[in-house]
């Protein structure tokens, strides 16, 4: 499969996702989205399952960073989009969804490296931190406590 029918199948598959959420609020800022709003959210589907989950919101336009690591295993999107809404008028319901998705970074199942989509309307790409090993127990003990096992910085526990 190449890669712009594996994209226009995610597109297809994002398209009226429901958000997941019944008070759409950005997860770095906290703001409200109401109906028409851009957003950013983060959607990600485990290797063999068929669909997408939103795993988060935030503020559309690159106000926040976008998220940087990526899990090996998961086929992961970062989606500009807006906010929309259906509604249920036998059950009286509302469900947010995601209107308009466009995919601007993508990272495959078989890899934890990013592939921004340079044909996007986003202008920046996500900063990739480095990977650090647990600092191991004994190390961490030894650095943050004093030898008479209270902590460093003088403080009580």
């Amino acid at each position: 499969m190449n890669n712009s029918h594996s994209l226009r199948t995610d597109r297809s598959h994002l398209t009226l996702i429901a958000l997941g959420t019944s008070d759409p609020r950005c997860q770095v800022c906290g703001d409200q989205f109401h109906e028409g709003d851009d957003i950013t959210v983060y959607a990600y589907r485990p290797a063999g399952e068929p669909t997408y989950e939103i795993g988060y919101l935030m503020c559309g336009h690159d106000t926040h960073e976008h998220p940087t690591v990526f899990t090996r295993g998961v086929r992961e999107l970062v989606v500009t989009g807006h906010i929309g809404s259906c509604a249920n008028t036998r059950t009286q319901s509302t469900t947010w969804v995601l209107l308009a998705p466009t995919i601007v970074v993508t990272s495959p199942t078989t890899r934890t490296e990013p592939h921004v989509h340079p044909d996007t309307t986003t202008p920046r790409t996500p900063t990739q931190t480095t990977h650090q090993e647990p600092t191991p127990l004994l190390t961490a003990v030894r650095e943050q406590t004093r030898a008479d096992g209270g902590p460093r910085d003088g403080g009580s526990e």
